[in-house]
């Protein structure tokens, strides 16, 4: 049994996830097909392609995984196929793929054939019309009509990884989850030498200012305490206790937060 992972902004009020499904398994009817999500905000490839570069590892070696937010759909963009260490990812040539496909090691890069699958009603669901096929094919070890294509070829998306200079870090909200707690673009290398658990970070957002408390989990502060920390992500986030951030701070993906670390 194959495992294929879907990760898409269809969101599930449509039939536009079962129907990729449904072109998975037409094609390979034992797969083992998973949702990783399917509430990326329209359009955003960049929180896409970080929700898909934090939960591939955790699939089973030869899983595939088509991930699509795929605001050019029907246009010159290519769609792909990247073959990594352990995986395949099927999905736009968008700067999708490209951040989980580099992170486990990308040994190659094919082209998909786009004239070799039928669109149905018109050229704006490669869905369930390329990438669920050649996902289907892929199961079951079919030869999907792909060609090879250099890697230094693909778009490139760098989520960027933010930093403290002198006190001072300039951070981007990645996501936003479904607690409310704003995942930020610093890993903990990022954060100052002289920075400890609890010390106060001030988090600026527009013309608003909070201090933050960084700690080591949600419930080391009284609830409704605005905090940071590092979340199982592996990545810093502002998070309110038993509360939402992004309510607090009226922040959403592709925000930026400007945080501050002013020593007690």
């Amino acid at each position: 049994m194959r495992v294929v992972t879907l990760l898409t902004d269809f969101g599930i009020s449509d039939p536009y996830v079962a129907e990729t499904k449904g072109a998975i398994l037409s094609r390979c009817g034992d797969a083992m097909i998973i949702d990783i999500t399917h509430q990326v905000e329209p359009f955003n490839i960049r929180q896409g392609a970080l929700l898909l570069l934090l939960s591939y590892r955790f699939f089973p070696p030869g899983t595939i995984h088509v991930a699509v937010v795929d605001p050019g759909v029907g246009t010159e963009r290519r769609g792909l196929v990247l073959r990594t260490r352990s995986y395949w990812f099927v999905g736009p040539d968008n700067g999708l793929l490209y951040p989980a496909a580099v992170n486990d090691g990308l040994e190659e890069s094919f082209e998909i054939a786009l004239d070799k699958y039928p669109r149905i009603g018109g050229e704006t669901f490669h869905a369930r019309d390329v990438f669920g096929p050649v996902a289907g094919e892929l199961a079951s070890e079919g030869t999907p009509a792909l060609a090879k294509v250099s890697p230094d070829s693909l778009v490139r998306l760098e989520l960027g990884v933010a930093r403290f200079i002198s006190g001072v870090a300039e951070t981007d909200v990645l996501h936003v989850d479904r607690f409310g707690n704003a995942i930020l673009n610093m890993e903990r290398a990022g954060l100052p030498d002289d920075l400890e658990v609890g010390d106060v970070v001030v988090v600026e957002f527009g013309d608003k200012s909070f201090d933050a408390r960084y700690v080591r989990a949600y419930g080391d502060v009284p609830p409704g305490s605005l905090l940071v920390t590092f979340g199982g992500t592996g990545l810093l986030e502002v998070a309110v206790s038993r509360g939402s951030a992004a309510a607090l701070l009226g922040v959403k993906p592709g925000d930026r937060l400007r945080l501050r670390h002013p020593k007690l």
